[in-house]
């Protein structure tokens, strides 16, 4: 948001001035009650968590549950405090920005109806859609640009502009005539010191080519160019199986309106080498798998380029929100044509503790509670290296040819012959647009579904007999589950997937990214269309006579109804996806999306039973006095804990 950049220097200021015990003290004498401190603690926590105001899984804003005018008193009784640090003139610069809710600041979106900083403000849709094209039909990408339209001399002018250390560096690139311009600038972007540490970071290097890859990074950083990039990417590819791994850019593109441009984020983990030994496993076999996936030989790539697949415990990650598993690199010509790397974040599931689940019965919940760590495993290796490993894209070529047999290749949902495709510079995420993640978290989320109920593919995880049955079990009725609870991130009044939320408290719950969410209700509506009692939702009332839902599945019909109904969902998105269909995937998606009538109560009930979300704690490394040491410094799993942990980061 246009205020996360001064909230983020306010808080690091405020608690890099003094202890937060002293911080405190000083907040009671501006009249402070426990209840006030703990909801600023929350509210900072949850900042820093998210990388600013707006969740980073829903894109939703929250504010303190504090009033502005006591969050106002505080500030200045700070003066003393820090006044060599200008907080309370740094604070009026911000303070709408933090408490203001209306209609178009409560979510991300173009800035008509939405807030967004990878346009300025007076970038609409068009304008998005207009540069997405021109940039296309010059082979740019735009991963780590963002877009501004301003009057320059009577003159419409769009500048693009890409992060840098080197400075500007303008080009004037010709657009719709005499009437516009385009111009591309590589701006000063604050990535010195992600340049510096990338070339120290290449001392430490286990191998050349980790050592190369460093490297790359550290010339990307400098040129703003996504081609160095990518070399980093191929040389990242290549290095398998190391002991820490690393990756760092502009990479995933949830959080921009137009699903082109992409968030900054790196992380940086440790191998866990137990779980990873199952999905190498997997990886060995993944070639007799595919062949059950249901779109047939013409729609799978025509060599599976078998990945590095490892489980990580996460020691640091930069990013608004993190995953539970990740495929990587997001560059379609490297994943179709050089290959990628599954990653499963497994501490990142291990972390989340036990808490009592809404609308199901203490059966269900048990089972939850003693197979779900195992079933996720499980959902998470076929979901990143089946699921978005699998499928191919039907493109032109430069020269004219094709890469799949356009003669003979059938349409696999109209019968006929292809008649779409990907056309030179054309990408899956920018001609599917903001529709993409959400699509693609679909397929790859029903690929798991349908893939967990092989018994083989099951026995790969060490798991066999009733046990195995309990996690196919397990991960349905998990998953069916997560699609109910996901209207709460659906927004009834703009008629779109984000929620506001007012933050209260922190308290542990599993939560999906805004795509996933969205993709898992699809999911959930494509298998109650099937109907024959699988799945039964009730309306209810619980023992206080409070709105409740009763949520059932029938686990005997997973094979019969479940997997079939999955199974025709998942050929249709993978045509609409090979062929370049726009206009189809979207009627699919829409028709399974659309939230209507009956789910709106559902939604109002899921909203009034949902619990606080977790925030996690990181630690931090920190060298030691011969320099080629590290100590591992972690923090209280409390929302100071996360402050702390935040100030010492950037200190």
């Amino acid at each position: 948001s246009p205020e996360s950049g001064g909230i983020f220097v306010l808080l690091h200021r405020l608690f890099s001035s003094d202890s937060i015990g002293e911080i405190k003290r000083k907040a009671f004498a501006a009249g402070f009650s426990d209840e006030d401190w703990l909801s600023f603690m929350v509210w900072a926590a949850s900042f820093y968590s998210n990388g600013g105001n707006y969740k980073g899984f829903g894109d939703s804003k929250f504010i303190p549950d504090l009033s502005p005018v006591r969050f106002s008193i505080f500030q200045e009784k700070l003066k003393r405090l820090a006044s060599s640090v200008h907080l309370i003139s740094l604070y009026k610069e911000v303070e709408d920005g933090i408490f203001c809710i209306d209609k178009r600041t409560a979510g991300l979106g173009f800035n008509d109806g939405g807030v967004t900083t990878y346009h300025s403000e007076s970038v609409t849709k068009n304008d998005s859609d207009f540069i997405y094209r021109y940039m296309k039909q010059r082979s740019l990408e735009g991963w780590n640009s963002r877009l501004f339209k301003e009057e320059i001399n009577g003159r419409t002018t769009y500048i693009i502009k890409s992060a840098s250390i080197n400075g500007v560096r303008a080009h004037l690139l010709k657009a719709r005539g005499i009437t516009d311009n385009v111009w591309q600038y590589f701006v000063e972007s604050p990535a010195k010191k992600t340049h510096s540490n990338a070339i120290k970071a290449g001392e430490f290097a286990a191998t050349s080519n980790e050592k190369a890859m460093m490297g790359k990074y550290a010339e990307h950083f400098t040129s703003g160019e996504i081609k160095d990039h990518k070399d980093a990417s191929r040389l990242w590819i290549r290095d398998v199986n190391p002991v820490v791994e690393s990756y760092i850019g502009f990479i995933e593109n949830y959080r921009d309106p137009a699903g082109f441009r992409s968030e900054f984020e790196g992380f940086v983990a440790a191998v866990n080498k137990e779980t990873s030994k199952k999905f190498a496993k997997l990886v060995e076999t993944a070639e007799e798998i595919l062949p059950r996936l249901p779109w047939g030989k013409w729609y799978e790539k025509d060599s599976f380029l078998k990945p590095d697949f490892t489980a990580l415990d996460v020691i640091a990650f930069g990013v608004s929100g993190i995953p539970c598993g990740i495929n990587i690199p997001n560059y379609d010509d490297i994943r179709q044509n050089e290959g990628f790397k599954n990653v499963s974040l497994s501490n990142s599931v291990s972390a989340m503790p036990k808490q009592k689940i809404n609308f199901i019965s203490e059966e269900d919940e048990k089972l939850i509670f003693d197979y779900n760590g195992k079933a996720f495993e499980v959902q998470i290796g076929l979901h990143e290296l089946l699921g978005h490993g699998s499928g191919k894209l039907f493109q032109k070529n430069s020269d004219g040819s094709f890469n799949f047999d356009k003669e003979n290749t059938m349409d696999i949902i109209t019968g006929g012959k292809v008649t779409s495709w990907y056309e030179p510079g054309e990408t899956w995420g920018g001609l599917f647009g903001q529709l993409s993640s959400a699509y693609e978290e679909c397929r790859a989320e029903a690929v798991g579904y349908v893939l967990c109920t092989e018994m083989d593919i099951l026995k790969i995880f060490g798991f066999e007999g009733e046990y195995a049955q309990k996690i196919v079990h397990t991960n349905w009725l998990g998953s069916m589950l997560k699609g109910l609870t996901a209207l709460e991130h659906h927004n009834a009044d703009k008629k779109k997937w984000g929620q506001v939320m007012t933050v209260h408290l922190i308290n542990p719950l599993p939560a999906s990214p805004l795509a996933h969410s969205w993709a898992r209700y699809v999911l959930l509506k494509v298998v109650l269309e099937a109907g024959q009692g699988f799945i039964t939702i009730e309306e209810r009332k619980d023992p206080s006579g409070v709105d409740d839902l009763s949520f059932r599945m029938d686990e005997s019909k997973i094979l019969s109804v479940g997997v079939p109904a999955v199974n025709e969902f998942l050929k249709k998105l993978q045509g609409f996806k090979s062929t370049a269909d726009v206009k189809g995937g979207r009627a699919l998606f829409d028709k399974y999306g659309a939230v209507d009538h009956a789910d709106l109560k559902w939604r109002e009930i899921v909203i009034a039973k949902r619990k606080p979300r977790f925030i996690f704690v990181q630690p931090n490394t920190k060298l030691i006095e011969d320099g080629r040491n590290v100590e591992l410094v972690t923090y209280p799993e409390t929302p100071e804990g996360i402050i702390q942990s935040i100030v010492e980061r950037f200190a």
